[in-house]
């Protein structure tokens, strides 16, 4: 019998239910996406927070059941902002869930610049990413990868992004016998002018 190697570009695992999580626990998966659309409401408020004068800029060390009452307190009071803060709570409660956590580290932040310009890999276990609103994240599959790790680091003509909305478990080489296989990425360009409001949960213990 003739076993043959999975294709490197098969690292992402994409589906438009939430139980595509756990398949982040198969060893050749670095990416789980939840393929997914806000709603209106908590679409509307993202929209409108990024035009707000606040600049959102949270980083929070939480227990998973303090999320909702957290971000309900520190938002500008909008109509939608309890949608958001509901939708941000149930992300939460899954990846706590997902991976037997009691506190989770949260970030929310409205950028007008790129966080990370440059692809890379992270050095955590695992990490859960979403957009709110404006240009979602930039990631490479196994053969785009490749590219980039024999180019002495100059960046790929060609990568995938996710849409605003789309949820996704991120593997980094910190996540037992991944390292060197985590997920390459990168943070988007900011159109001149605009927001893009990002949430990011670590493991927080």
């Amino acid at each position: 019998m003739i076993i043959t190697e999975p294709s490197l570009a098969e690292i992402s695992r994409q589906d438009n239910s939430p139980s595509v999580f756990p398949r982040i626990y198969e060893p050749d998966c670095q990416l789980a996406i939840w393929q997914r659309s806000l709603s209106v409401a908590a679409a509307d408020y993202a929209a409108a927070l990024s035009q707000h004068e606040h600049v959102i800029n949270m980083r929070e060390l939480l227990a998973p059941a303090e999320v909702s009452a957290v971000l309900s307190t520190r938002l500008p009071n909008l109509p939608g902002r309890d949608e958001l803060a509901a939708d941000v709570q149930q992300l939460a409660d899954m990846f706590a869930c997902l991976f037997d956590l009691n506190r989770i580290g949260l970030r929310l932040a409205s950028l007008q610049t790129a966080m990370c310009p440059r692809f890379h890999v992270d050095r955590v276990p695992c990490r859960l990413v979403t957009t709110y609103s404006g240009p979602g994240t930039h990631w490479l599959d196994g053969a785009q990868r490749n590219q980039l790790l024999h180019s002495a680091g100059e960046e790929p003509a060609r990568w995938q992004r996710l849409v605003p909305g789309e949820v996704a478990l991120m593997k980094g080489d910190g996540w037992q016998d991944n390292d060197g296989q985590g997920l390459w990425h990168r943070s988007p360009p900011v159109p001149t002018g605009y927001r893009r409001l990002f949430l990011s949960l670590d493991f927080g213990e």
